[in-house]
């Protein structure tokens, strides 16, 4: 067991390193590192393992830190696979031959150079005849972890594991509920929601063990483009603006209750006074996850006739419009000359024929439109951020869904955030009145000493970054596990 040791998550946007040491029965966090991987890992993959390797080496002698020992991680959509797989039951001999087989099944890459490992969730012995045993395995593309340890190695240190995201937060969640979240709880489930820059990872824990993982495309990356489409800046701008001034959650003003018109007359003596009827049970909140089926529509109704103008007065001098010869006792009228004649002034139009002209419309008087005032600038962050917010709320939705229909007497507890995306602020209070369950920022510290940091940061400022380090700190304790 190493004195102290390196977790290091290398992600999409960014590298977070955290350093832990042991002092007697206390681990202690000695350092919090991030710096940006500048373009050198895109959707997992390390495209440039010299430039990470400089970072890193950076990073460390500016923190001062001569620990040599790291555990890593490696992640990405199309490199790494994080499942749970059944298997009939058959003896352990029979067991271990059918594993890699079952493995290579779920693969959606070539198992030719892959990295992979499992672990039996439930032992032979114990699945009932009939019984499905389950199996969680992770695999990786030897290329990619071998690419991501070229980099470790490239900055001077010395790997000692490398494990996937999920099992490394699903570590940092059971230490920071104390260590014994399973004693006793079969059928009690957590959702942990991993919200990278490319992606975010929804896993659900039972006890200590992973049974349900999943990847889905929305991540930090998608909000910071809305917001540079939706208020016209550069990629950079918007970065800082939605980590300076992006919430998730808009606290809209209660409408005013309508004032009463009309006071019932108090009963008279002789006039039995009825009993006010019981207030309506009120409903507790309950575990929903109904998603809308129908959506609002607009109908535009044309109008099949136009407006029809009043019919003209009859006057005498009006000529009729109905082509018809004269009979032979009327003398037929004059029709009106159309000829030109120099010096005679020309009558108004339409006065030859007896119409009369139309009075001007009256001067209609000027009001000025009223002004509206533009929308505070968190307002129209979040306009830009929010359909990827419904979107992510949906998606933990349907994976609860999905997870009950496989197992119907499992109960949602509650949901964890952590990841860079964890930081948006208020986004607790947004995915809980989504889903209608508690739902929290992971705090990888709370057992954790962060005394020698506390000084530093502030515990404050610790247990808020803590959603962003919660894989490295998983990552770390590896080494005391």
């Amino acid at each position: 067991m190493p004195k102290s040791v390196l977790g290091i998550n290398m992600g999409n946007h960014s590298i977070k390193v955290v350093e832990l040491s042991r002092r007697g029965n206390s681990l202690v966090v000695s350092n919090l590192l991030n710096a940006p991987t500048k373009e050198a890992i895109v959707s997992g993959d390390m495209i440039q393992p010299d430039v990470v390797a400089a970072t890193l080496k950076e990073m460390l002698r500016s923190a001062n830190v001569r620990t040599k020992d790291a555990v890593v991680s490696v992640g990405g959509q199309t490199g790494v696979v994080v499942r749970v797989a059944e298997l009939p039951k058959m003896p352990r001999k029979e067991l271990l031959k059918a594993i890699p087989l079952e493995i290579d099944r779920h693969l959606p890459f070539q198992s030719g150079g892959v990295v992979r490992d499992y672990v039996l969730l439930k032992e032979p012995e114990e699945v009932a005849e009939g019984e499905q045993i389950p199996i969680l395995f992770a695999a990786a593309r030897a290329d990619l972890v071998d690419a991501y340890l070229l980099a470790v190695q490239q900055a001077g240190l010395s790997p000692l594991a490398v494990e996937v995201e999920p099992l490394a937060a699903i570590r940092a969640f059971v230490a920071s509920r104390g260590w014994g979240v399973g004693d006793g709880q079969p059928g009690r489930v957590w959702v942990l929601v991993n919200i990278g820059h490319e992606g975010t990872e929804i896993s659900f824990v039972e006890g200590n063990s992973l049974i349900f993982t999943r990847l889905v495309p929305i991540g930090g990356r998608h909000l910071t483009e809305s917001i540079r489409d939706h208020l016209g800046m550069e990629l950079e701008e918007a970065e800082r603006v939605k980590i300076e001034q992006a919430t998730a959650w808009i606290e809209r003003p209660e409408a005013p209750s309508p004032p009463v018109t009309e006071v019932p007359a108090a009963p008279t003596p002789t006039q039995p006074v009825a009993a006010p009827p019981p207030p309506p049970p009120q409903e507790l909140p309950s575990l929903s996850f109904e998603l809308p089926t129908e959506t609002p529509t607009i109908s535009f109704e044309l109008p099949t006739e136009g407006p029809q103008p009043p019919a003209p007065e009859k006057e005498s001098q009006v000529p009729s419009l109905e082509f018809s010869l004269p009979s032979p006792e009327e003398k037929p009228q004059e029709p009106p000359s159309l000829e030109f004649v120099p010096g005679q002034p020309v009558p108004p139009v339409g006065e030859e024929l007896g119409l009369q002209a139309p009075p001007p419309p009256p001067a209609e008087e000027w009001v000025p439109s009223p002004v509206t005032e533009p929308l505070p600038i968190h307002e129209l962050i979040f306009n830009a951020i929010s359909p990827h917010l419904f979107e992510l709320a949906g998606e933990v939705a349907r994976s609860v869904e999905f997870l009950i229909s496989q197992r119907p007497n499992i109960t949602v507890e509650g949901v964890y955030l952590l990841g860079g995306g964890a930081l948006l602020k208020d986004l607790d209070k947004f995915m809980q009145a989504q889903l209608g369950v508690p739902v929290a920022p992971l705090d990888p510290f709370r057992t954790l000493d962060i005394s020698l940091l506390s000084a530093k940061l502030g515990r404050e400022e610790i247990k808020r970054v803590g959603p962003l380090y919660a894989v490295a700190v998983g990552l770390a304790l590896w080494a005391y596990l």
